[in-house]
């Protein structure tokens, strides 16, 4: 796992994130990405976003990046496990999601 940093408050590495693969309708494919961070604060609210396109494309790659809102108010300072999950239309040709600025890679099984 990762340690908190670059402006992160919540720690995760490729061992805490799975994607799997499904067939749908006429050939399409989804992939479900899941994942446990582990965050600085309870309360915080974690999404995986599609990223911009990388400049030279990488067919084989789904870049996404981890998004982080804070709570508000006063929480505890005790790290809390926080889930995150997302579904991603994707090719055949699509063989692992990368999680930008966090450094996770992440292999994509077939469901």
């Amino acid at each position: 796992m990762s340690e908190y940093g670059n402006g992160f408050a919540c720690a995760a590495g490729a061992e805490d994130f799975t994607a799997t693969a499904h067939r749908y309708g006429k050939g399409g494919r989804t992939v479900t990405v899941k994942g446990t961070c582990q965050c600085r604060t309870p309360g915080f609210d974690l999404e995986l976003v599609l990223a911009s396109p990388p400049i030279v494309p990488v067919p084989e790659e789904l870049h996404l990046e981890l998004t982080e809102v804070a709570p508000t108010g006063t929480v505890a300072q005790v790290i809390t496990p926080t889930d995150v999950e997302g579904e991603f239309e994707i090719g055949d040709e699509v063989e692992r999601v990368l999680i930008r600025k966090r450094n996770i890679t992440v292999l994509i099984k077939e469901g």
